[in-house]
């Protein structure tokens, strides 16, 4: 599996309700439905999309245009074909609408006007982490302190610094203090606790 087609997989899930409704859409729908929901993404919503008779499938191609557009934002590599068609075949997309939605979703130009609240951004790909101690030791051999002052030195002038790799390509290095350090994680913690307790929870929970 390509990292492209295992991106656009990633929470099969998500698909179960809309997968009910893809092998009912026709060919001639594809192209219609396809720009009335880039028009909505775009912030220019079309009136014929309030009054529509087939919503549901409306909705199972606007899914389908959403979420392509936003991993395109953050991935900034052009889907492969081969890629979307197996994406839509998993959907149960008829064969027909595979061609014609595929050919669609792989032209670029389809992502140009996208707007910046809809667009990903980038995840972390690795972290890595080091202490640096250079300021700490320079301050305890200039100063000579006392075990307790050397403590205090220790404390406030050592470093860690963070190295994140993003996943469009770019690095990211942080410098931060013991203090900063411990904060960020207490943020952290306190964040995952919290994205815990609401997963508990059953208006959270997809049907």
């Amino acid at each position: 599996m390509s990292e492209h087609l295992e991106l656009l997989t990633e929470n099969p899930s998500q698909w179960v309700n809309i997968s009910y409704i893809t092998p009912e859409i026709q060919k001639y729908e594809i192209k219609p439905f396809l720009l009335l929901a880039l028009k909505e993404l775009e912030g220019k919503p079309d009136s014929r999309t309030s009054s529509l008779m087939n919503a549901d499938k409306f909705a199972a191609v606007r899914a389908v245009v959403r979420h392509l557009a936003r991993l395109r934002s953050a991935t900034k590599v052009p889907w492969e074909q081969g890629d979307v068609q197996l994406f839509l075949e998993g959907l149960k997309f008829s064969p027909e609408c595979i061609t014609e939605l595929s050919t669609l979703l792989c032209t670029d130009q389809m992502y140009v006007n996208i707007p910046k609240h809809l667009k990903m951004k980038p995840g972390l790909a690795s972290l890595q982490w080091r202490i640096d101690v250079s300021l700490s030791q320079t301050n305890i051999t200039s100063e000579n302190p006392s075990d307790q002052r050397k403590k205090e030195i220790l404390y406030h002038n050592t470093y860690v610094i963070l190295i994140l790799e993003l996943t469009d390509g770019q690095t990211r290095t942080f410098r931060l203090s013991i203090p900063k350090f411990q904060e960020l994680r207490f943020v952290i913690a306190n964040a995952l606790k919290t994205m815990i307790v609401l997963e508990k929870r059953k208006c959270m929970r997809k049907e």
